[in-house]
């Protein structure tokens, strides 16, 4: 009877160990060879963002989030599109701190925690009342982009120390201010999402050095996808990689929508860091 009794239980434990199996959504292919300690993690409360600030050359002070990884943990640069704030990269951020990498989520000046009264982006969305007006005041408040995203770099750098490489992930018009930083310092490797490029921003990118680059687009979204693929065509590093997406949406949303695209971005980042 015992022994009957046994087979019972054992056949019950079966049953609901397959009934979880075929409830559950298959991972991806990457998700799944996530180290045990990185599922974990996971699982675990997300890490919480310090959100800091610092001053730059004209004084104004920038705002980001501040995810800690290990203290002698690589570091990740991460900058928002034009319409959104570094929230935008919460979950990334989380990720890769999980990952021990430090990653810093920069406000652009105008936009998030890093708004003034002279630098505001919302205001210039309120105020402003033709498209051609808008353009002019965007391209002006940009125009402060490029030095106030040496002094995030700056900032991680000192974070991190000198030895440790640090990489850059950027959306929509945030990856031209990437290309100009790595013009000017060498950066490990690029994660670009829905990149918007004019014709002399491409060729800024073209003349870098090879770097692994991951390219991120929407099928239907063309001009970005296009792009995308220009720019993984000219790269000549064998770790480049692109990953086209049905619909439209492009990085805050990509991000967003698509379930395990922040988690495929930590691992990239993790394996061209390491």
């Amino acid at each position: 009877m015992k022994k009957a009794f046994n087979k019972i239980n054992l056949f019950k434990h079966l049953v609901v160990i397959i009934s979880i199996m075929l409830a559950s959504p298959f991972l991806s292919a990457q998700e799944s060879s996530l180290p045990t300690n990185n599922q974990t993690a996971l699982a675990s409360s997300p890490t919480s963002a310090q959100q800091i600030s610092f001053t730059t050359d004209d004084d104004f002070l920038l705002s980001a989030d501040y995810y800690l990884g290990d203290v002698s943990g690589a570091g990740v640069l991460l900058l928002h599109d034009c319409a959104h704030d570094n929230k935008s990269y919460s979950l990334l951020g989380e990720l890769l701190a999980m990952q021990g990498i430090n990653a810093l989520a920069l406000d652009f000046r105008g936009f998030g925690a890093s708004e003034s009264a002279e630098f505001s982006h919302q205001a210039i969305k309120t105020q402003v009342k033709n498209i051609v007006g808008y353009q002019a005041e965007v391209a002006v408040l940009t125009s402060y982009w490029e030095k106030d995203v040496l002094s995030a770099y700056n900032y991680l750098r000192k974070k991190v120390g000198n030895e440790q490489p640090i990489s850059i992930v950027a959306s929509g018009c945030a990856v031209n201010e990437a290309v100009l930083l790595a013009q000017k310092i060498r950066i490990n490797s690029f994660v670009i999402l829905s990149p918007i490029m004019d014709y002399m921003e491409k060729e800024h990118y073209k003349n870098l050095i090879d770097i692994p680059a991951y390219f991120i687009s929407s099928a239907h979204h063309s001009g970005s996808t296009l792009t995308a693929q220009e720019l993984f065509t000219w790269n000549g590093d064998s770790r480049s990689t692109s990953q086209v997406f049905k619909g439209v949406s492009q990085g805050h949303s990509l991000l967003r929508r698509n379930k395990f695209l922040a988690h495929n971005i930590a691992l990239w980042l993790q394996r061209t860091l390491n």
